[in-house]
């Protein structure tokens, strides 16, 4: 699993930041998507004195899953906590860049807050928490695109649900984009696959918000944006993999996977093929 990127505590009394109780940690995210962290810990009883989060966590325990109770956290918050048990939590660190893009492009939404201290049982924010655990537990064979895709829709539920803010571009319906706009995306899409692509850089092309453009191009495409785009990446690899001479270590960069296992394990799941036995299947002379 990623190691890198960490969630970090200010404490009062210290006057120090730190990593949030680190040996908790059983597998997390690192720095794989961009604005999302997400951390797997095992947690034992303990305590923390008084101190801050310095960026919104999310915490969904899963030692009562039928519940799907979970805590939403603000930045810079102060409280102090005790805890005797044992048992599994997912935390979810968003960047606040990050939300604010989700939420607008207009500057006054920039400081951005999340009401304090919110428990409830938001299905959908533990559904999202637990879909990024699984892709992450199976080596993210989507790629980071999945993962910022639903980190995107659990920014858009904070921001709907747990904020003070009205956000009249989540309410409108959605539109499609326009020939034009369409026609210039999926060529930069088409001429930029062997890279991360970031959603936000996508949603910066098309100048709106990460939530709109991801609604915009479904209505269009009619998948979403990381579907298509991992289409597209299969199919630039189908392409490459007629070249007999190419090795799969280039045919998964050129196609925009991490590496050849990525391409093979992602290949294998939308094909039921490999990249090998494909090419084996394949003439060369019908690939043109």
């Amino acid at each position: 699993m990623a190691r890198g990127a960490a969630i970090e505590w200010f404490g009062i009394s210290t006057k120090r930041r730190a990593k949030l109780r680190p040996a908790a940690v059983q597998w997390s995210s690192g720095g794989l998507w961009r604005g999302v962290h997400l951390e797997h810990r095992l947690d034992v009883p303990g305590e923390m004195p008084e101190g801050y989060l310095l960026r919104p966590v999310i915490a969904l325990h899963m030692s009562s899953p039928m519940s799907l109770s979970i805590q939403i956290f603000p930045a810079r918050m102060p409280y102090a906590v005790r805890w005797d048990g044992r048992g599994e939590v997912l935390l979810l660190e968003l960047a606040p860049e990050f939300v604010a893009a989700v939420a607008s492009r207009v500057k006054r939404f920039e400081r951005l807050e999340l009401r304090p201290f919110v428990v409830t049982e938001d299905c959908f924010i533990a559904q999202t928490m637990l879909a990024l655990d699984g892709d992450l537990r199976a080596g993210c064979p989507y790629g980071r695109f999945y993962g910022e895709s639903l980190g995107t829709a659990l920014a858009a539920q904070l921001v709907r649900k747990y904020t003070d803010v009205a956000q009249d571009s989540q309410t409108q319906p959605c539109s499609r984009l326009s020939s034009a706009m369409l026609s210039r995306l999926l060529q930069y899409i088409g001429d930029n696959l062997e890279t991360n692509l970031p959603l936000q850089d996508l949603a910066d092309l098309m100048q709106t918000n990460l939530y709109s453009f991801a609604r915009s191009f479904t209505q269009s495409m009619g998948l979403p944006p990381h579907q298509y785009i991992l289409r597209e990446r299969i199919e630039r690899a189908k392409l490459l993999l007629c070249d007999p001479a190419m090795p799969l270590s280039e045919v998964a960069l050129r196609s925009g996977f991490a590496d050849q296992s990525h391409l093979t394990n992602t290949f294998r799941r939308m094909t039921n093929v490999s990249p090998r036995a494909y090419r084996s299947a394949v003439s060369p002379r019908l690939c043109g």
